[in-house]
This record gives structure tokens, sequence and C-alpha cells, in this order.
């Protein structure tokens, strides 16, 4: 029985450039350290820590601390003198890029549905950002972070999708086993690869050929499935 539903944000509940806003999301980020480190060499040492980040994930540290880890070697700078920079960054600019972030109507309709069927929802977009940068993300689809009952994020969080880690570790925060949740997601590698560990999985859009998925289709089609309550 499905008792959790788990929402990924962008390209789900969100649409956007990707490329458009990672170019924005450097362009605004990099002039804040312009003082420690030229912008062209950051935006590498941005995306080489974050990839890092992503595929080397270490069992005993959050995101967070794998990413410094990283970007503290390349940097050569520590810790305490960068994350106040990220904090300030997050807190003051980042809401900004909600101009290139369209709210898709219907998935805020289908989270706030999947609440009234009396499901838990948790958001399960890659933990590749801070709480303060999630939570605003969160926003941006019309919804709030205090309806969701775990959100993933670099401090919490000890490994990104697609690995298996990820998704282990959200089943573990809302004390239920992988069967008892299923995966939104639109991307056929990152969101589907919830079903190795027995989590129903509704891609949002059509499958490859090669690809399984418990479910498919549009967000209204979900939200008529959640309504049902035939998951």
């Amino acid at each position: 029985m499905i008792k959790a539903i788990l929402f990924d944000l962008d390209g789900t509940l969100t649409q956007m450039d990707q490329e458009e806003f990672m170019r924005n999301y450097i362009g605004l980020l990099a002039p804040r350290f312009s003082h420690l480190i030229s912008p062209e060499k950051f935006g590498k040492y941005v995306m080489h820590s974050t990839e890092t980040m992503i595929k080397e994930p270490k069992d005993a540290k959050t995101n967070l601390q794998t990413f410094f880890e990283d970007f503290t070697r390349v940097t050569g700078l520590t810790y305490t003198t960068l994350w106040p920079i990220f904090e300030e960054f997050y807190q003051n600019d980042f809401p900004a890029l909600s101009c290139l972030v369209k709210a898709d109507a219907e998935g805020k309709r289908t989270v706030e549905s999947a609440i009234q069927q009396g499901y838990t929802v948790a958001v399960a977009a890659n933990p590749v950002m801070p709480t303060l940068a999630i939570e605003e993300r969160i926003r941006w689809t019309g919804l709030s972070p205090e309806q969701f009952a775990l959100i993933p994020a670099m401090e919490n969080f000890h490994f990104c999708k697609p690995q298996l880690g990820f998704y282990e570790e959200i089943a573990q925060g809302l004390g239920l086993s992988p069967r008892e949740c299923m995966m939104v997601g639109n991307h056929p590698i990152e969101d589907l690869a919830a079903r190795q560990i027995g989590m129903k999985t509704f891609l949002v859009g059509t499958p490859p050929d090669e690809v399984q998925t418990d479910y498919y289709g549009d967000l209204p089609e979900l939200n008529k499935l959640v309504l049902r309550g035939n998951i």
C-alpha cells in the first residue's frame, strides 16, 4: 500500500530551460566570489565539485561535506571563508532566479490532492543545493515547504540521484519501506531508479521503449490516480 508520494521539482512541478537557469545561476553567484576566485575559474570549480558530489558519494559524509571537501581542495580556500558567501547569496540573490521558472498549476493541484487523500508528500529533487535554496524552489511551485514531510538538501542527505542511497534515505526519513512510496518525476534514469529498491514510479511523460515504470502520463492523469486512491 502506497503511503507516501515523492515529487521531483524541475521538469515535474516546475518547467525551466536547465541550461539557461544554470547560466544565470552561475552568473549571479560568481561575482560574490570575485575577490577570491575569477568568475571563469569559479564556474568550473563549482561544476567539478558538484559532479564529484553526485558521482562519488561517501557514506559517512553529507553532500555538503563532499562538495566542500572537493571545492576547498581546488580553490585552496576554507569552508569558513566560503560558506557565509554562499549563504548570503541564497538568502538575497537566489530568489531572483524565479523569473526563469514556470510553476505547473497541475503539479500544485496534484500535490494538494495527495495531501487531501491522506498521502504523505515529500520533495525528491536532487539535493545538490542547501535547504535555503530547495525551500525557495518549492515556493516557486506555488506550494510551501511546510506542506512536505521531508525536503532533501545538501546538509541532510548523503547521496544524489540516481544513486539508490538517495531513495533509501528518503524512505528511512519518512519511516516507511520503499514499497510504501511512489516516486514522481520526469527523468527516465534519475527518477525511475527508485524502482530498483521497490518503489512504484510515475514518469511524467512517455518512457523510452527500454524503460520500465509502473505508470506514466501527464500530471492530470496522476491527479486522477491519486483521487481514485488506486495507486
